[in-house]
């Protein structure tokens, strides 16, 4: 008598085209949760970072008072050949603070890094090259100095943030008319150094003119922001926080790309953040060093 045994097949089933599309609904709807969230921590990573280059900057600029006596100034306008050497500085705040700064051979040899960012005066949540390639500032060319007829460094490496001209102001003397010691509205209460205002459009290519001429160009709008003229537009700009955005009107103004608002130094090495819009009167009142105003709402 045989005997017969049954063998039973075991197969894998697929998945049916209807259950793909609800794990890739679900999939989907993870990613949308997770996105926004992923975006978020970058863009407090980012402002952050950027918190950071200023608490530097700001060391730098008190260490340069403890050397000088005095904080420096912007430079004069128009010397944007080779940075003169001390005591005849001419180029902006930012380039007379690079030794202070580790950055003692670009100080030195400017030209010869000419085409390169430094990394100190970049805000990480623009993402931009960090240096213009052209550029043109009250008729002077980009390629050479029709003041000093040497080679022009209204190119090279630019910054994300501006002095406070009320501080730190474009002037002959490479020093400021203040130090540290010296600010009549207390240090707490008085802007140093902020992020300034660039439309998206002006990310890349770094143009080297227009608000944003290179850290050797002296006495101009590229490394400055400021209440200098009477009452009015540029007055107006000057007290102005604005989130980048294209097209927007950079001329004079502070801004950041973050949501939050844009991020200031303030005389005291203190790094705060002030929103998009802030009131303007209130603002204008950390802009002046000697006002005797009171600002508590900010």
């Amino acid at each position: 008598m045989s005997s017969h045994r049954l063998t039973a097949r075991t197969g894998r089933r697929g998945f049916t085209l209807i259950e793909l599309l609800v794990v890739m609904a679900i999939i989907s709807i993870l990613i949308g949760m997770l996105l926004p969230a992923v975006q978020k921590i970058r863009e407090t990573a980012n402002r952050l970072s950027s918190a950071n280059n200023l608490k530097q900057q700001g060391l730098a600029l008190h260490n340069f008072n403890d050397t000088n006596d005095r904080l420096p100034s912007n430079g004069t306008y128009g010397y944007y050949a080779v940075p003169q050497p001390p005591p005849n500085t001419s180029a902006s705040w930012c380039y007379k603070i690079l030794p202070y700064l580790e950055q003692d051979n670009r100080y030195a040899n400017y030209m010869s890094n000419i085409n390169s960012p430094i990394k100190m005066f970049q805000d990480p949540g623009r993402g931009t090259i960090g240096y213009a390639t052209t550029g043109s500032s009250g008729g002077l060319s980009g390629t050479y100095n029709t003041y000093t007829g040497l080679p022009g460094t209204a190119i090279g490496a630019t910054s994300d943030y501006a002095g406070n001209w009320n501080v730190l102001p474009d002037s002959t003397d490479r020093l400021s008319p203040y130090s540290v010691a010296t600010i009549p509205d207390g240090t707490s209460n008085t802007i140093m150094a902020g992020t300034k205002s660039l439309s998206t459009d002006q990310y890349t290519p770094r143009t080297g003119s227009n608000w944003d001429e290179s850290i050797a160009f002296g006495g101009s709008g590229g490394t400055g922001r400021g209440i200098f003229w009477s009452a009015g537009y540029w007055n107006n700009q000057a007290c102005t926080i604005q989130k980048d955005g294209p097209g927007i009107d950079r001329s004079n103004a502070w801004g950041s790309p973050y949501a939050g608002g844009a991020l200031f130094l303030f005389c005291d090495g203190s790094v705060r953040v002030i929103r998009h819009g802030a009131d303007m009167i209130q603002f204008s009142y950390l802009l002046t060093p000697n006002g005797g105003e009171v600002n508590g709402s900010l």
